[in-house]
């Protein structure tokens, strides 16, 4: 009895060890790496998602940036326009064709203003040609508002050089009130009172009352996964001139 007891014992330990060494079976193996592929696929798409998140939080932020460079450098412009005046000099013969002399704005719409100041605070006065741009062949950024300035000549307000070079404001919203416009004009003008002068295409803004310059830049970035983002600034400036 005894030496068929322990027999047995040994072949139970014999079987036993026999089970353990099979290791995984194919199906286990199958389950396993099914699993590992949809927690590691999950896990990549959250990364991806991520990833697109902080591009598009990035291009929010230079969208933003670009934005407020733009008002800026336009509220710049616009306090700087009509300076030096005639009146600054002894000399009686100067007046707004002398390249001495800035004209102030000399030319207004709702998409563009044309002025001329020592925008640079160096002593020159400059022409500056701020104007959107619907469309351009060359530029897949546009529409888009450009600034240019160029040294002033001697000759009128409006028969000044253009400048090749420009700094350029991409991605934005085509300006007015119709469909698929911004819901404002670029540039909004106003009287000493705040009353708004009404402006529907460029002229000469010493034949009405303008005190104040409201300027309405929209941008539309690419936010990431499909989304879009829209930065929206204003300012005002008043004239100097």
């Amino acid at each position: 009895m005894t030496f068929t007891g322990t027999i047995s014992v040994k072949a139970a330990h014999a079987r036993g060890s026999h089970r353990m060494a099979k290791g995984f079976s194919l199906l286990e193996m199958l389950i396993s790496v099914s699993l590992l592929v949809v927690i590691t696929g999950a896990v990549l798409e959250q990364i991806m998602v991520m990833q697109k998140s902080a591009a598009g939080t990035g291009a929010k932020v230079d969208s933003d940036q670009q934005a407020r460079a733009f008002v800026d450098q336009m509220v710049r412009d616009l306090h700087m326009a009509g300076y030096p005046k005639a009146e600054m000099y002894s000399s009686a013969t100067l007046d707004n064709t002398s390249p001495l002399v800035a004209a102030g704005v000399v030319s207004v719409s709702p998409t563009q203003i044309i002025l001329q100041g020592d925008v640079n605070s160096d002593g020159l006065v400059e022409s500056v040609n701020v104007s959107y741009v619907p469309n351009s062949p060359s530029d897949p950024e546009c529409p888009c508002v450009r600034r240019s300035a160029a040294q002033k000549i001697a000759d009128t307000p409006l028969n000044q050089p253009v400048s090749p070079n420009y700094t350029e404001t991409d991605h934005v919203i085509p300006p007015g009130t119709g469909p698929g416009q911004s819901g404002e004009d670029l540039f909004v003008f106003y009287d000493s009172a705040g009353n708004q002068v009404p402006v529907a295409s460029p002229i000469d803004p010493t034949t009405v009352n303008i005190a104040t310059v409201k300027i309405n830049l929209s941008l539309l970035t690419n936010a990431g996964a499909g989304q879009t983002a829209r930065t929206s600034l204003s300012a005002t400036a008043r004239l100097n001139q």
